[in-house]
């Protein structure tokens, strides 16, 4: 079941899917390889970043507190890095959504282990473990009116994308 916080992330990731030009996808970016073992020691207390229909994504506790937004924003976030460490002691299973005062934030958080593979995927129709996504850096529009971020592509296919900088 959504939960209103788990709403705008959804939608928001559906609204990036469908407005791409799936014929036009050419993958440039690197390959990334993920965390590719569900070992219960790495993951004794472990974060959910994602999880739909398709997919589960999930990082150890200690991945997500030394990760963003924490070690970007010192200070402003660090209640929110207290609650999750605090939360742990009672909890083995935290959700990303707890943790981030703006679901942007959840977006850039699972971004970020992506990037850095600090993250295990699990494909639920497939029951096997994504070992590898590709990361590809874009930019679009013309000079003093442009944008850009990542593209996230899981087996040739765009999973998401970020929004890194406008320029106007």
């Amino acid at each position: 079941m959504v939960t209103m916080k788990k709403l705008p992330f959804l939608l928001l990731l559906i609204v990036s899917l469908c407005s791409c030009d799936k014929e036009s996808f050419e993958i440039k970016g690197d390959p990334v390889d993920l965390i590719i073992n569900d070992n219960p020691l790495i993951f004794n207390k472990t974060v959910i970043l994602f999880n739909d229909n398709n997919y589960l994504i999930k990082t150890p506790l200690d991945n997500f507190i030394i990760g963003y937004p924490f070690n970007l924003h010192d200070g402003y976030y660090s209640s929110y890095k207290d609650k999750a460490f605090e939360d742990s002691g009672f909890n083995d299973v935290l959700e990303i959504y707890d943790y981030m005062p703006y679901v942007q934030d959840t977006i850039y958080c699972l971004a970020y282990h992506f990037e850095n593979g600090s993250c295990y995927m699990w494909d639920k129709h497939a029951k096997k473990n994504i070992k590898t996504i590709y990361i590809e850096e874009y930019s679009e529009g013309k000079p003093m009116a442009s944008w850009g971020g990542r593209r996230f592509y899981i087996r040739d296919k765009l999973f998401f994308s970020t929004v890194d900088w406008i320029s106007k």
